[in-house]
């Protein structure tokens, strides 16, 4: 299966880094290796196997076969392209993010096992196939999260990043049960071809919960903030071609069986409340990659929104843009905090207009990710504003969400370029060369994106859904003047008005809403743990009557066993007893 074969030299790349330890110069060189020949396969077999299902055998049970599927349509080379370009660069990234060497080993191994594990969902053919990359997605985000596990807050982000997706495990599975008493096969090109079922509407009511939490949509959105306690290498990769992509890729493959469900209102309300939780905690926070992550939530949001407004390729093309500007943007992050003694407050972070060739890819990254044409974050924004044209409500909080995000992202980019006092310790010059070109290649890639506007004709049509994408020129017009109202309003604040700290009103903590949602779980993980220690005290009642009935037969028992002396004559005056007690129980 040569579909299959393109994770191996990524994966076995990884599996050699676990030698390095003592050589741990070789390890990011040979990830790095690895990862440059599973994207050569996977071009050679996105146009050599381009549109095939392959199975392979893998068990029998009950004289069924269980299948690892694979195939390659146009969601799945888009997704594996994007992997296969994003891949590279992270790992180029990280050999100058890595300081330590005693660390390189282990987290170049889980970067290429998360890497491959991303891979092979994105080439799955059956449910099967996906449930083993998405666990496996689960289990190494979990430790590239927690990867710094001695710091104070690591271990817990990376807790509740697992307790959350594990509920989608859990619906996931329960779908899967479903799907197979319903149709008798786990493949995708099957189940999308067989005639809706009684239960359908409940297995894929699980499986958006599924993609919900693997997506960071409302509410188990709160995760993927915390999340940014891992390296940021880890960021980038997550939030841009990686596991908060899965819950969105699924969706789209399985599109027409959430439709015959009538499931798109509930993805378009859920995308709704995600975006605008997102766009307004992106506002408030301070955090430096916490407002690149909020922002990744609303993102996905805004994909949920074009899904459930029918807009498929739109959604598709914001999938491919949002890639590119926010692994740019990340990366970025992460160099400015280098240059900055790796301070996470933007209010105290300096100077990185000094460095023009970190500033002027980060420059390009921010315009894109508000907005602005010609660059690609405009295209895959307006058409999603133009698929919501005819839901008014709909459009007016995508508008209101196209000024957030201008004001909070030219927030974010005005903070940091400022000129560092003299106190400040700021040095950019030790940032490493690899940090920095790696930015500018993610940069080119960027601008590159807006040309994926110009060819989304590759993404063909299911069942009945006819796809189509177009941008109008009134919701470009109305789009770009809401990018300008935030531009001029975050320039008056922070960049005219030189704050010297975080501007805090009443606006701040109603915007600021991760506190409340999080205070929400708690009380939430309180009321089940209440709720289970209430069952455990009903189990014990239970449990303690039918023991006392148990022990109360016992002594019965004993005490019967005694009358059995061997003499008839006591039996005989039993039995006639008994004789004259049945006939007075008749007679009465």
């Amino acid at each position: 299966m040569l579909t299959l074969l393109i994770i191996l030299p990524l994966l076995a790349a990884s599996f050699l880094v676990l030698l390095t330890y003592g050589r741990e110069k070789y390890t990011g060189p040979l990830v790095l290796a690895g990862s440059l020949i599973t994207s050569l396969m996977i071009l050679y077999a996105s146009m050599s196997s381009f549109g095939k299902i392959q199975e392979l055998n893998w068990f029998g049970i009950s004289g069924y076969t269980i299948h690892i599927t694979t195939q390659l349509l146009p969601l799945n080379v888009i997704l594996s392209l994007l992997i296969g370009l994003i891949t590279p660069l992270i790992m180029f990234y990280s050999m100058g993010y890595m300081e330590y060497k005693t660390e390189r080993p282990r987290f170049f191994f889980e970067m290429g096992i998360f890497a491959s594990s991303m891979l092979l969902f994105a080439i799955a053919g059956n449910f099967i196939t996906m449930f083993i990359a998405w666990e496996m997605l689960g289990i190494t985000s979990y430790l590239l999260i927690g990867f710094w596990y001695k710091r104070e807050n690591a271990p817990y982000a990376a807790r509740k990043s697992i307790s959350t997706i594990i509920i989608g495990d859990f619906a996931m599975l329960a779908a899967m049960l479903i799907i197979w008493s319903s149709y008798h096969t786990f493949s995708f090109a099957s189940i999308l071809a067989s005639p809706s079922s009684l239960y359908l509407s409940i297995a894929m009511f699980m499986v958006l919960i599924a993609c919900f939490t693997k997506s960071a949509q409302f509410p188990f959105h709160e995760w993927l903030s915390d999340a940014m306690e891992g390296p940021t290498p880890v960021s980038a990769f997550l939030h841009s071609s990686t596991m908060v992509k899965a819950g969105v890729f699924l969706v789209l493959v399985l599109f027409p069986l959430f439709m015959k469900a009538g499931l798109s209102e509930l993805i378009l309300a859920i995308g709704i409340i995600s975006a605008v939780l997102g766009a307004s905690n992106a506002i408030s926070s301070h955090h430096v990659k916490k407002i690149l992550a909020y922002s990744t939530i609303e993102d996905l949001g805004l994909m949920f929104v074009a899904i459930g407004l029918h807009a498929i390729v739109a959604a598709v093309l914001f999938f491919i843009v949002q890639a590119f500007y926010k692994a740019l943007l990340f990366m970025s992050a992460g160099s400015i905090m280098r240059a900055n003694n790796e301070e996470e407050d933007i209010y105290k972070l300096y100077g990185s207009a000094k460095r023009k060739l970190l500033y002027i890819p980060t420059v390009i990254g921010v315009l894109s990710i508000a907005g602005i044409f010609p660059l690609s974050g405009f295209f895959g924004k307006a058409a999603i504003d133009t698929a919501a044209a005819s839901n008014a409500y709909a459009y007016i909080i995508l508008v209101i969400i196209d000024f957030a995000t201008s004001a909070y992202i030219f927030r974010w980019l005005f903070i940091h370029s400022r000129k560092p006092s003299k106190s400040a310790a700021v040095d950019y010059s030790k940032i490493p060369k690899s940090m920095v070109y790696a930015g500018v290649i993610a940069s080119i890639l960027v601008v590159l994106a807006a040309f994926a506007f110009f060819d989304m004709g590759s993404v063909q049509s299911y069942s009945d859904y006819s796809l189509s994408i177009s941008i109008s020129v009134i919701d470009s017009i109305i789009e770009t003047a809401a990018v300008a109202f935030g531009l001029v309003v975050s320039y008056l604040l922070f960049m005219k008005a030189k704050p010297t700290g975080e501007i805090r009103t009443k606006a701040y903590y109603i915007l600021f809403n991760s506190v409340a949602i999080n205070a929400a779980y708690l009380y939430i993980s309180k009321a089940v743990m209440y709720f289970a220690e209430g069952i455990s005290v009903i189990d014990e009642l239970i449990y303690g009557f039918f023991a006392s009935g148990g022990e109360g037969l016992l002594a019965i028992s004993d005490k019967l066993r005694k009358i059995v002396t061997g003499d008839s004559n006591n039996y005989l005056i039993a039995f006639v007893a008994g004789i004259i007690l049945i006939i007075l129980l008749l007679l009465v």
